[in-house]
């Protein structure tokens, strides 16, 4: 995943150093709308790396923390 994230970060900077307005590579979008997407591949890739370093998924974690409170008779919303 770190190698996609650099690849990511290096297309980004390629399209913001092209001087073109409209970029033909892209289907001749325009330059602030590829960068708009390639930031938010960006932040959905640092989204999924941030979930990965953790052993549970977030669901899995919810269904931990209500099966302890279960464990120990309290509720778990209040």
């Amino acid at each position: 995943m770190e190698n996609e994230l650099e690849e990511l970060y290096k297309e980004l900077n390629e399209v913001k150093a092209c001087d073109l307005e409209y970029l033909p590579k892209y289907g001749y979008s325009s330059k602030e709308e590829i960068i708009q997407l390639i930031e938010e591949d960006i932040e959905e890739l640092r989204a999924e790396m941030e979930c990965n370093q953790y052993d549970y998924t977030p669901a899995e974690l919810e269904e931990e923390r209500t099966n302890l409170c279960l464990s120990q008779g309290l509720s778990r919303y209040c």
